[in-house]
């Protein structure tokens, strides 16, 4: 503001040889300073209305005395300078400004583009980490259920019950496991648009006993009697043979978890629509 006051005083006088340039150049470094300061356009409006207050406190006394052809001259000079000097002041706090939020878009866009990357990143090591655990732990549930079956052919062994528990609850762990390193697989495939639906013509009721054979030992757990009835279901759908236990699993093991009932029934049919 100082350097504008000066510019100002230098135009207003009729002993120097000047012209509007020395403001404009005054004022568009005003405007520039005032957009890196991160003033307002009503503070920077404000300033100029003073600016102006000053002025014409400063030269009442001489406007006074001067004959009305110089005063109406003075005045208007003084207001054309100083709406110049305004204009050229909000140009250039505008196009600073601007320039301001570009470089805020700039590195608002080199962060997303980080972010996205260490999103990929989590998740391709997340689904690496998913499939690396996924054999051993089927190898595991293999050799389990191997040994498992061993000993129910011979009762002649000694603390068989015993062993017998520890294996089921291995196994039962086993597939608990691996049927969260399963989800987490299939929503890393979502997340990336690479889950596809095959559908094929499926034994449902065969089906439907895998999954038996998963949730009963929940169920037994809980003192629950899993009773299944497929009479009514068709042979054979129109089925995704992966999803359809997925989403199976998930319901029947969630609703394990909270009810509070002695016998848990599942039944299919096949409806007419």
């Amino acid at each position: 503001m100082p350097k504008v006051l000066t510019a100002l005083a230098t135009v207003l006088s009729e002993s120097e040889k000047s012209d509007l340039q020395t403001v404009v150049n005054s004022s568009l470094e005003h405007g520039l300073l005032r957009a890196e300061q991160g003033f307002e356009p009503a503070e920077i409006a404000r300033e100029y209305r003073l600016l102006r207050v000053v002025i014409f406190s400063f030269l009442e006394e001489d406007l006074l005395k001067a004959s009305p052809v110089e005063l109406l001259r003075a005045v208007r000079l003084i207001d054309m300078i100083i709406d110049e000097a305004i204009a050229r002041c909000f140009n250039s706090y505008t196009h600073g400004r601007l320039q301001e939020l570009e470089q805020l878009q700039s590195q608002l866009r080199l962060t997303n583009q980080e972010l996205t990357r260490l999103v990929r990143a989590s998740k391709d090591s997340l689904s690496q980490l998913a499939h690396e655990l996924k054999t051993p732990l089927t190898s595991i549930i293999g050799y389990a259920d191997l040994f498992l079956r061993q000993h129910r052919q011979k009762p002649e062994l000694k603390d068989s019950y015993t062993n017998l528990e520890s294996i089921e609850r291995v196994m039962r762990s086993g597939r608990l496991i691996l049927r969260l390193i399963n989800d987490t697989l299939e929503i890393s495939r979502y997340d990336a648009g690479r889950m596809i639906l095959q559908p094929t013509v499926t034994d449902v009721r065969g089906l439907i006993n895998s999954v038996v054979e998963i949730i009963e030992p929940l169920a037994r757990n809980k003192e629950l009697a899993l009773v299944v009835d497929c009479d009514r279901a068709p042979e054979r759908v129109m089925t995704d043979p992966l999803r359809l236990p997925q989403i199976m699993t998930n319901l029947l093991s969630n609703a394990s978890l909270v009810l509070c009932i002695c016998i848990f029934p599942l039944e299919a049919i096949a409806r007419e629509d």
